[in-house]
Protein backbone atom coordinates (compact mmCIF):
# COMPACT_ATOMS: atom_id res chain seq x y z
CA UNK A 1 0.00 0.00 0.00
CA UNK A 2 1.42 3.45 -0.89
CA UNK A 3 2.05 5.19 2.31
CA UNK A 4 -0.56 7.97 2.69
CA UNK A 5 1.72 11.11 3.12
CA UNK A 6 3.21 11.04 -0.32
CA UNK A 7 -0.35 12.61 -1.18
CA UNK A 8 -1.86 14.55 -3.82
CA UNK A 9 1.84 15.10 -5.32
CA UNK A 10 2.58 12.02 -6.37
CA UNK A 11 -0.22 10.86 -9.25
CA UNK A 12 1.22 8.25 -9.93
CA UNK A 13 4.04 7.40 -7.35
CA UNK A 14 7.43 9.44 -9.91
CA UNK A 15 9.62 7.30 -7.73
CA UNK A 16 12.84 8.31 -10.03
CA UNK A 17 12.13 11.90 -9.22
CA UNK A 18 11.33 11.55 -5.53
CA UNK A 19 15.06 10.22 -4.36
CA UNK A 20 15.50 9.35 -1.06
CA UNK A 21 12.60 10.45 1.32
CA UNK A 22 13.25 10.09 5.01
CA UNK A 23 10.79 11.18 7.68
CA UNK A 24 12.70 10.10 10.99
CA UNK A 25 10.24 10.52 13.40
CA UNK A 26 12.43 11.07 16.42
CA UNK A 27 9.22 11.57 19.13
CA UNK A 28 6.44 10.37 18.82
CA UNK A 29 4.06 12.70 20.42
CA UNK A 30 4.28 16.61 20.21
CA UNK A 31 2.80 19.20 18.31
CA UNK A 32 2.91 19.52 14.27
CA UNK A 33 3.49 23.05 12.66
CA UNK A 34 0.96 23.96 10.38
CA UNK A 35 2.36 26.64 7.31
CA UNK A 36 -0.59 28.56 7.29
CA UNK A 37 -1.68 29.91 3.76
CA UNK A 38 1.96 30.23 2.90
CA UNK A 39 2.12 26.54 2.54
CA UNK A 40 1.28 24.95 -0.72
CA UNK A 41 -1.27 21.88 -0.84
CA UNK A 42 -0.31 18.46 0.38
CA UNK A 43 -1.41 15.48 2.34
CA UNK A 44 0.42 13.54 5.51
CA UNK A 45 -0.46 10.27 6.69
CA UNK A 46 1.19 8.73 9.61
CA UNK A 47 0.13 11.06 12.62
CA UNK A 48 1.96 14.01 14.03
CA UNK A 49 5.70 14.14 15.07
CA UNK A 50 7.24 16.83 17.15
CA UNK A 51 10.90 16.65 15.40
CA UNK A 52 11.42 15.50 11.93
CA UNK A 53 14.74 15.14 9.57
CA UNK A 54 13.25 14.83 5.67
CA UNK A 55 15.45 14.42 3.36
CA UNK A 56 14.61 14.41 -0.85
CA UNK A 57 14.29 16.57 -3.69
CA UNK A 58 12.23 19.59 -3.76
CA UNK A 59 8.86 19.45 -6.00
CA UNK A 60 7.37 22.29 -5.11
CA UNK A 61 7.06 25.72 -3.29
CA UNK A 62 4.97 26.99 -0.79
CA UNK A 63 6.92 27.15 1.48
CA UNK A 64 9.30 23.91 0.42
CA UNK A 65 7.43 20.89 -0.46
CA UNK A 66 9.26 17.54 0.14
CA UNK A 67 7.75 14.04 -0.10
CA UNK A 68 4.22 15.59 -0.12
CA UNK A 69 4.64 17.58 3.06
CA UNK A 70 4.86 21.18 3.02
CA UNK A 71 7.43 23.45 5.27
CA UNK A 72 7.25 26.70 6.17
CA UNK A 73 10.65 27.76 5.32
CA UNK A 74 10.07 31.30 6.50
CA UNK A 75 12.72 30.90 9.47
CA UNK A 76 14.45 28.36 8.30
CA UNK A 77 18.25 28.47 8.29
CA UNK A 78 19.59 27.46 4.78
CA UNK A 79 23.04 26.57 4.21
CA UNK A 80 24.79 24.06 1.41
CA UNK A 81 26.94 20.72 2.00
CA UNK A 82 29.48 22.99 2.93
CA UNK A 83 27.33 24.57 5.88
CA UNK A 84 27.43 27.79 4.65
CA UNK A 85 25.25 30.58 4.77
CA UNK A 86 22.42 30.53 2.06
CA UNK A 87 18.92 32.33 1.16
CA UNK A 88 15.28 30.53 1.16
CA UNK A 89 15.84 31.94 -2.72
CA UNK A 90 19.06 29.69 -3.29
CA UNK A 91 16.26 26.59 -2.97
CA UNK A 92 15.29 25.36 -6.52
CA UNK A 93 12.89 22.40 -7.90
CA UNK A 94 14.50 19.53 -8.07
CA UNK A 95 17.59 20.04 -5.37
CA UNK A 96 18.28 17.54 -2.99
CA UNK A 97 17.64 18.45 0.84
CA UNK A 98 17.49 17.78 4.15
CA UNK A 99 14.92 19.78 5.91
CA UNK A 100 14.92 19.06 9.73
CA UNK A 101 12.19 20.71 12.22
CA UNK A 102 8.61 19.61 13.21
CA UNK A 103 5.67 18.29 11.42
CA UNK A 104 2.38 16.94 11.37
CA UNK A 105 2.01 14.03 8.56
CA UNK A 106 -1.68 13.59 9.07
CA UNK A 107 -1.83 17.42 7.52
CA UNK A 108 0.87 17.18 5.60
CA UNK A 109 2.34 20.23 7.23
CA UNK A 110 5.19 21.25 8.83
CA UNK A 111 7.24 24.14 9.80
CA UNK A 112 11.46 24.15 8.94
CA UNK A 113 13.92 25.20 11.30
CA UNK A 114 16.95 23.81 8.87
CA UNK A 115 17.47 23.16 5.42
CA UNK A 116 20.41 21.84 4.01
CA UNK A 117 20.99 21.17 0.13
CA UNK A 118 23.29 19.68 -1.62
CA UNK A 119 24.03 17.82 -4.84
CA UNK A 120 25.92 14.75 -6.25
CA UNK A 121 28.35 16.33 -9.05
CA UNK A 122 30.13 18.92 -10.42
CA UNK A 123 32.22 19.08 -13.46
CA UNK A 124 32.78 19.63 -17.13
CA UNK A 125 30.81 17.45 -19.72
CA UNK A 126 32.55 15.09 -21.66
CA UNK A 127 30.22 13.57 -23.70
CA UNK A 128 26.39 13.94 -25.15
CA UNK A 129 24.13 11.31 -25.99
CA UNK A 130 20.73 13.13 -27.02
CA UNK A 131 18.94 10.07 -28.39
CA UNK A 132 20.04 7.85 -25.10
CA UNK A 133 18.99 10.81 -23.25
CA UNK A 134 22.32 10.91 -21.50
CA UNK A 135 26.02 12.36 -20.80
CA UNK A 136 28.99 12.30 -19.15
CA UNK A 137 31.45 14.54 -16.35
CA UNK A 138 33.87 13.39 -14.27
CA UNK A 139 34.29 9.72 -16.08
CA UNK A 140 30.49 8.75 -15.08
CA UNK A 141 26.98 8.41 -16.52
CA UNK A 142 24.20 10.82 -16.10
CA UNK A 143 21.04 10.29 -17.14
CA UNK A 144 17.94 12.86 -17.85
CA UNK A 145 14.25 11.88 -17.34
CA UNK A 146 11.04 13.44 -18.77
CA UNK A 147 10.86 15.35 -15.33
CA UNK A 148 14.63 16.48 -14.81
CA UNK A 149 14.80 20.30 -13.98
CA UNK A 150 17.52 21.90 -16.03
CA UNK A 151 18.13 25.64 -14.94
CA UNK A 152 16.13 28.27 -17.61
CA UNK A 153 20.05 28.77 -19.00
CA UNK A 154 20.06 25.32 -20.11
CA UNK A 155 17.39 24.70 -22.49
CA UNK A 156 17.40 20.75 -21.96
CA UNK A 157 20.21 18.20 -22.89
CA UNK A 158 20.58 19.21 -26.05
CA UNK A 159 22.00 22.92 -25.32
CA UNK A 160 24.70 20.88 -23.20
CA UNK A 161 28.26 20.55 -24.66
CA UNK A 162 31.35 19.05 -24.24
CA UNK A 163 33.87 20.75 -21.84
CA UNK A 164 30.37 23.02 -20.33
CA UNK A 165 30.42 22.90 -16.43
CA UNK A 166 27.73 21.84 -14.92
CA UNK A 167 26.17 20.99 -11.16
CA UNK A 168 23.76 17.43 -10.87
CA UNK A 169 21.59 16.71 -8.23
CA UNK A 170 19.98 13.22 -8.58
CA UNK A 171 20.46 9.79 -7.33
CA UNK A 172 22.40 6.77 -8.25
CA UNK A 173 21.35 3.87 -9.68
CA UNK A 174 23.33 0.84 -9.53
CA UNK A 175 21.39 -1.17 -11.77
CA UNK A 176 22.24 1.71 -14.62
CA UNK A 177 25.55 2.23 -13.76
CA UNK A 178 24.78 5.93 -13.64
CA UNK A 179 23.18 9.15 -11.98
CA UNK A 180 19.35 9.81 -12.47
CA UNK A 181 19.37 13.55 -12.27
CA UNK A 182 16.57 15.49 -10.79
CA UNK A 183 18.05 19.06 -11.62
CA UNK A 184 21.09 20.53 -13.66
CA UNK A 185 22.77 23.89 -13.28
CA UNK A 186 25.37 25.53 -15.29
CA UNK A 187 28.51 26.46 -13.29
CA UNK A 188 30.87 28.04 -15.82
CA UNK A 189 32.96 29.46 -13.01
CA UNK A 190 33.72 26.07 -10.96
CA UNK A 191 37.02 25.01 -10.44
CA UNK A 192 36.95 22.64 -7.37
CA UNK A 193 34.85 19.15 -8.98
CA UNK A 194 33.29 16.24 -6.84
CA UNK A 195 31.36 13.17 -7.15
CA UNK A 196 29.66 11.92 -4.26
CA UNK A 197 28.55 8.29 -3.88
CA UNK A 198 29.07 5.00 -2.11
CA UNK A 199 32.85 3.53 -1.85
CA UNK A 200 33.46 0.21 -4.04
CA UNK A 201 36.28 -2.18 -4.90
CA UNK A 202 38.03 -0.58 -1.61
CA UNK A 203 42.29 -0.64 -2.18
CA UNK A 204 43.64 0.50 0.79
CA UNK A 205 47.11 -0.61 -0.19
CA UNK A 206 47.15 0.91 -3.54
CA UNK A 207 44.68 4.21 -1.84
CA UNK A 208 42.22 3.43 -4.55
CA UNK A 209 38.61 2.72 -5.03
CA UNK A 210 35.62 3.09 -7.41
CA UNK A 211 32.52 5.67 -6.93
CA UNK A 212 30.26 5.43 -10.03
CA UNK A 213 32.21 3.55 -12.08
CA UNK A 214 35.05 6.12 -11.76
CA UNK A 215 38.18 4.85 -10.12
CA UNK A 216 39.48 7.59 -7.61
CA UNK A 217 42.98 8.00 -6.29
CA UNK A 218 43.26 9.06 -2.76
CA UNK A 219 47.26 9.18 -2.26
CA UNK A 220 47.02 12.70 -2.25
CA UNK A 221 44.48 13.53 0.59
CA UNK A 222 46.24 14.04 3.68
CA UNK A 223 45.90 11.66 6.31
CA UNK A 224 44.34 14.01 9.09
CA UNK A 225 41.48 14.88 6.90
CA UNK A 226 40.94 10.96 5.54
CA UNK A 227 37.51 9.25 7.23
CA UNK A 228 37.53 5.68 7.91
CA UNK A 229 36.92 4.49 4.74
CA UNK A 230 34.56 1.43 3.91
CA UNK A 231 32.60 -0.23 0.98
CA UNK A 232 29.26 0.99 0.79
CA UNK A 233 30.24 3.97 2.77
CA UNK A 234 28.77 7.37 1.02
CA UNK A 235 31.61 9.65 0.06
CA UNK A 236 32.00 13.19 -1.15
CA UNK A 237 35.43 13.03 -3.58
CA UNK A 238 36.75 16.46 -4.72
CA UNK A 239 39.49 17.77 -6.59
CA UNK A 240 40.33 20.93 -8.37
CA UNK A 241 42.35 18.73 -11.25
CA UNK A 242 40.67 16.58 -13.69
CA UNK A 243 40.43 12.87 -14.34
CA UNK A 244 43.62 11.72 -16.63
CA UNK A 245 44.09 8.22 -18.16
CA UNK A 246 41.07 6.72 -16.11
CA UNK A 247 41.84 7.46 -12.75
CA UNK A 248 40.72 10.54 -10.87
CA UNK A 249 43.52 11.81 -8.14
CA UNK A 250 41.25 14.01 -5.68
CA UNK A 251 42.85 15.86 -2.53
CA UNK A 252 39.83 16.13 -0.09
CA UNK A 253 37.54 13.37 0.70
CA UNK A 254 35.02 13.50 3.53
CA UNK A 255 31.78 11.20 4.80
CA UNK A 256 28.68 12.63 3.06
CA UNK A 257 25.33 11.03 4.38
CA UNK A 258 22.01 12.09 3.26
CA UNK A 259 21.09 12.26 7.01
CA UNK A 260 22.26 10.18 10.38
CA UNK A 261 19.79 7.93 11.84
CA UNK A 262 18.36 8.02 15.05
CA UNK A 263 16.13 5.12 16.90
CA UNK A 264 12.77 5.63 16.06
CA UNK A 265 10.25 5.55 12.91
CA UNK A 266 10.88 6.39 9.45
CA UNK A 267 9.84 6.18 5.75
CA UNK A 268 12.84 6.42 3.20
CA UNK A 269 12.22 6.30 -0.65
CA UNK A 270 14.83 5.81 -3.29
CA UNK A 271 16.59 3.03 -5.27
CA UNK A 272 18.40 -0.13 -4.31
CA UNK A 273 22.17 0.31 -4.31
CA UNK A 274 23.36 -2.97 -2.85
CA UNK A 275 21.25 -6.20 -2.99
CA UNK A 276 22.28 -8.98 -0.70
CA UNK A 277 18.38 -10.49 -0.74
CA UNK A 278 14.76 -10.27 -0.71
CA UNK A 279 15.26 -9.38 3.16
CA UNK A 280 18.29 -7.29 3.16
CA UNK A 281 19.74 -4.32 0.62
CA UNK A 282 20.65 -0.63 0.98
CA UNK A 283 19.37 2.18 -0.07
CA UNK A 284 21.48 4.94 0.03
CA UNK A 285 23.87 4.44 2.65
CA UNK A 286 20.63 3.31 4.74
CA UNK A 287 20.39 -0.29 5.82
CA UNK A 288 17.23 -2.05 5.49
CA UNK A 289 15.89 -5.28 7.18
CA UNK A 290 12.81 -6.64 5.15
CA UNK A 291 12.47 -9.76 7.25
CA UNK A 292 9.37 -9.15 8.67
CA UNK A 293 8.08 -6.83 5.80
CA UNK A 294 4.93 -6.46 3.30
CA UNK A 295 5.83 -6.44 0.41
CA UNK A 296 4.85 -5.07 -3.31
CA UNK A 297 6.94 -5.36 -5.94
CA UNK A 298 9.75 -6.74 -7.11
CA UNK A 299 12.97 -6.46 -5.22
CA UNK A 300 16.53 -5.75 -6.70
CA UNK A 301 19.17 -3.44 -7.63
CA UNK A 302 18.21 -0.16 -9.03
CA UNK A 303 14.40 -0.27 -7.82
CA UNK A 304 12.56 2.54 -6.67
CA UNK A 305 11.76 1.36 -3.20
CA UNK A 306 9.58 3.48 -0.97
CA UNK A 307 10.21 1.63 2.89
CA UNK A 308 8.38 2.13 6.50
CA UNK A 309 9.36 0.79 9.71
CA UNK A 310 11.87 1.17 12.73
CA UNK A 311 14.92 2.49 12.98
CA UNK A 312 16.86 0.31 15.58
CA UNK A 313 20.86 0.61 15.77
CA UNK A 314 21.16 2.64 12.35
CA UNK A 315 19.05 -0.17 10.92
CA UNK A 316 15.72 0.42 9.25
CA UNK A 317 13.23 -2.52 10.10
CA UNK A 318 11.14 -2.62 7.39
CA UNK A 319 7.12 -3.06 7.78
CA UNK A 320 5.97 -1.90 4.49
CA UNK A 321 7.74 -1.91 0.94
CA UNK A 322 6.72 -1.01 -2.43
CA UNK A 323 9.12 -1.13 -5.46
CA UNK A 324 8.75 0.25 -8.98
CA UNK A 325 10.72 0.08 -11.75
CA UNK A 326 11.94 4.25 -12.31
CA UNK A 327 12.13 4.09 -16.40
CA UNK A 328 8.10 3.12 -15.87
CA UNK A 329 7.43 6.16 -14.05
CA UNK A 330 5.64 9.09 -15.36
CA UNK A 331 6.72 12.82 -15.26
CA UNK A 332 6.81 14.42 -12.12
CA UNK A 333 3.77 17.28 -11.18
CA UNK A 334 5.38 20.10 -9.36
CA UNK A 335 3.26 22.43 -7.35
CA UNK A 336 4.47 26.45 -6.60
CA UNK A 337 2.47 28.85 -4.25
CA UNK A 338 4.01 32.24 -4.48
CA UNK A 339 3.52 35.86 -6.11
CA UNK A 340 3.79 36.29 -9.78
CA UNK A 341 6.45 38.10 -11.02
CA UNK A 342 7.88 39.49 -14.73
CA UNK A 343 4.83 38.48 -15.84
CA UNK A 344 4.50 39.18 -20.06
CA UNK A 345 1.12 38.98 -21.41
CA UNK A 346 2.09 38.09 -25.07
CA UNK A 347 3.78 34.83 -24.13
CA UNK A 348 2.15 34.29 -21.11
CA UNK A 349 5.42 33.51 -19.19
CA UNK A 350 6.37 34.90 -15.77
CA UNK A 351 8.30 33.93 -12.79
CA UNK A 352 6.84 32.00 -9.06
CA UNK A 353 9.94 32.17 -6.52
CA UNK A 354 12.64 32.14 -9.18
CA UNK A 355 11.30 29.53 -11.22
CA UNK A 356 10.12 29.93 -14.94
CA UNK A 357 6.14 29.05 -15.59
CA UNK A 358 4.45 28.99 -19.33
CA UNK A 359 0.92 29.48 -18.85
CA UNK A 360 0.20 29.66 -22.76
CA UNK A 361 -1.32 25.71 -22.81
CA UNK A 362 -4.25 24.26 -21.70
CA UNK A 363 -4.87 25.73 -18.46
CA UNK A 364 -7.34 24.74 -15.64
CA UNK A 365 -8.46 28.15 -13.46
CA UNK A 366 -9.66 28.28 -10.10
CA UNK A 367 -11.13 31.61 -8.43
CA UNK A 368 -10.22 33.48 -11.87
CA UNK A 369 -9.10 33.25 -15.52
CA UNK A 370 -6.31 34.01 -18.10
CA UNK A 371 -6.98 37.17 -17.76
CA UNK A 372 -6.59 37.80 -14.05
CA UNK A 373 -2.83 36.81 -14.28
CA UNK A 374 -0.80 40.34 -13.35
CA UNK A 375 2.21 40.63 -11.33
CA UNK A 376 1.65 40.77 -7.65
CA UNK A 377 -1.50 37.79 -7.82
CA UNK A 378 -0.79 35.13 -5.94
CA UNK A 379 -1.25 31.82 -7.42
CA UNK A 380 -1.24 28.05 -6.18
CA UNK A 381 0.05 26.34 -9.65
CA UNK A 382 0.50 22.95 -10.60
CA UNK A 383 2.54 21.63 -13.90
CA UNK A 384 5.02 19.63 -15.23
CA UNK A 385 8.87 20.67 -16.66
CA UNK A 386 9.39 20.99 -19.72
CA UNK A 387 12.82 20.96 -20.46
CA UNK A 388 13.00 21.78 -24.13
CA UNK A 389 10.78 25.05 -23.10
CA UNK A 390 13.35 25.75 -19.81
CA UNK A 391 9.51 25.98 -17.80
CA UNK A 392 6.93 24.73 -16.05
CA UNK A 393 4.23 24.05 -17.94
CA UNK A 394 0.84 24.98 -16.26
CA UNK A 395 -1.69 22.45 -16.08
CA UNK A 396 -3.96 24.53 -12.83
CA UNK A 397 -3.84 27.69 -11.52
CA UNK A 398 -5.89 28.80 -8.29
CA UNK A 399 -5.98 32.39 -7.08
CA UNK A 400 -5.30 32.74 -3.28
CA UNK A 401 -6.31 36.65 -3.24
Amino acid sequence: MKPAFLGALRRPLSGWSAGIVLALLLAACGGGGGAGDQAGVGTGGTGTISSTVTVGPISGFGSVIIAGVRYDDTTATVTDEDGNARSRTDLKLGMLTAITGSADFVAGTGVATGIRYGSEIVGPVTAVDVGAGTFRVLGVSVSVKPATVFDDRLAGLSALRVGDRVEVYGLYNAAAGGYTATRIEPQALATRFKLRGAVEALDVSNRRFTLAGALIDYTGVPAAQLPTLANGMIVRASATRLPAAGVWAVDSLGAAPRAVLADGEAKIEGDIAAFVSATSFVVDGVTVDATGASVAGTLGVGMRVEVEGTVRNGVLLAKEIEASDEDAEDREEFEITALITGFDAATQRFSLRGQLIDASGAVSFENGTRATLANGRKVELKGYFDAGAGAVFATKIHFED
